[in-house]
């Protein structure tokens, strides 16, 4: 039972990424009054900031398993092949989902679009190649140190307009134009952190 854990924690994060994102887009669409996708949120306008809360702590909850899962399947002596292919999927789903829902909050704009976009088709791309290669290696490919650097910087990235709201609420207000300076930096410093991973991940498979 025990040794289940690990895998039970990326199944987690991977379910609280959806969840969180329904949950902060029912948030904000209520509170500014924005429709998603043509549906009226404003029936969730009482629940806003308790939403929103609920959405930070999924967040939270679903980082730290980042952080456990692999040392728990270690400490317990359960890798398992399903998780070595669970756990680099788990984070991909985590990053795209808020990656979605920060771009569809802040205002539209390719700066912050063409990153993001980048980050998702690069995760799919080598998703599907990981997938393809099952029962061609006993063991799926550990994810590289670039990789986990990589995973590190996007949920930096990720935590930004969380850190912000908390700060908002606590008398320290960001000017818009500063946070998003600041987060436009980040978001495309993950998206050359991801192509170059990728780049690293797809090149000894050209030369194989």
């Amino acid at each position: 039972m025990l040794r289940s854990l690990p895998n039970a924690l990326t199944v987690l994060r991977m379910a609280s990424a959806p969840a969180g994102a329904v949950l902060m887009i029912l948030s904000y669409g209520s509170s500014e009054g924005r429709p998603f996708a043509g549906i009226d949120l404003s029936a969730f306008q009482e629940e806003a900031d308790a939403l929103a809360l609920a959405a930070m702590i999924l967040f939270v909850l679903g980082a730290l398993t980042d952080m456990f899962d692999g040392w728990l399947a270690r400490a317990l002596n359960a890798v398992t092949r399903a998780g070595a292919l669970l756990d680099p999927i788990a984070d991909k789903v985590f990053v795209a989902f808020w990656l979605f829902v920060w771009v569809w909050i802040l205002p539209f704009n390719l700066m912050f679009v063409v990153p993001a976009a980048a980050i998702i088709a690069r995760d799919i791309m080598l998703t599907v190649i990981r997938l393809q290669r099952l029962g061609q290696e006993s063991v799926p490919i550990p994810v590289s140190f670039d990789a986990k650097m990589k995973t590190t910087a996007e949920f930096i990235t990720l935590a930004l307009p969380f850190l912000a709201g908390v700060l908002a609420v606590n008398g320290v207000g960001l000017t818009d134009w500063f946070f998003i300076e600041i987060w436009m930096s980040f978001l495309w410093f993950s998206a050359a952190l991801s192509l170059y991973t990728a780049i690293r991940y797809l090149l000894p498979r050209k030369r194989a």
